[in-house]
């Protein structure tokens, strides 16, 4: 009986024992796997670190001189600008060195510097490109002398010279555009132009009227008018005139004596 009893109580022993290392192991695995997952979130953290500071590493600086080598547009624009007028005021000096080779044989160019003649001179951007060109022309007297000069890579372009033809004028308008008169055999002229990059001439308007017959036997009409081809009374004529040219005159205060 007794040896009956001790069996049964090393079996009970034996079982708690059992369930005990069972319990034991199970809080070991769990233990486990706790600082397994800590270690891998620790690892992910100092990845994640490790390449913000890669990526931060890798990229270039942005520096003061950076920003200071950056030029904004309108800064090239007014330093072109400046170089424009420093070859100007050379040329009105006297100095056409930097007048291009290219230039047509028909471009003469006299010495602005010359004190038996008076000459004037203005500043407009003819052709649209933000720039200024020089115009320059003879005082009371465009017939007389009116030229045109662009500035482009560090040269001089002639785009008119007018010496020859007494009874023929270039002269600008407010909005850039030019007029050519031409005076001729009781005739007058008008041409309206834009003068584009390379100094052609792109034509807008022309106004053209009769009032006196040379010779006087002539067949023509007379008096006769027209605007861009299509004859026009006198009327009209002239205030067509008045709108696209005189009241769009440069005042004389835009000119400047050389």
């Amino acid at each position: 009986m007794r040896n009956l009893i001790v069996d049964e109580t090393d079996k009970s022993q034996s079982k708690h024992a059992k369930i005990k290392a069972a319990k034991l192991k199970k809080i070991t695995a769990t233990i486990i796997l706790t600082l397994h997952g800590v270690s891998l979130l620790s690892s992910c953290d100092k990845l994640t670190d490790s390449s913000k500071i890669d990526t931060k590493d890798s990229a270039s600086p942005i520096t003061n001189r950076d920003f200071a080598e950056t030029k904004p547009a309108w800064q090239d624009r007014y330093s072109l600008e400046d170089e424009a007028l420093t070859a100007y005021s050379a040329l009105l000096s006297g100095d056409k060195s930097l007048l291009a080779q290219t230039q047509p044989a028909q471009w003469w160019v006299p010495d602005f510097k010359d004190s038996t003649i008076a000459y004037e001179y203005t500043y407009l951007d003819l052709d649209g490109d933000g720039g200024s060109e020089l115009l320059i022309q003879m005082i009371d007297d465009p017939s007389g002398y009116n030229a045109v000069f662009h500035y482009q890579n560090g040269s001089l372009f002639c785009w008119n010279s007018d010496g020859v033809e007494m009874n023929c004028r270039d002269y600008p308008l407010l909005d850039g555009t030019m007029v050519r008169q031409y005076d001729y055999g009781g005739c007058r002229t008008y041409t309206i132009f834009r003068y584009q990059a390379d100094g052609a001439m792109e034509h807008i308007s022309r106004l053209f009227a009769r009032e006196e017959l040379l010779p006087a036997d002539s067949a023509l009409p007379c008096p006769y008018y027209e605007i861009d081809g299509n004859a026009v009374d006198k009327t009209t004529f002239d205030e067509q005139l008045t709108v696209l040219v005189f009241d769009r005159l440069l005042e004389r205060l835009a000119w400047t004596a050389v």
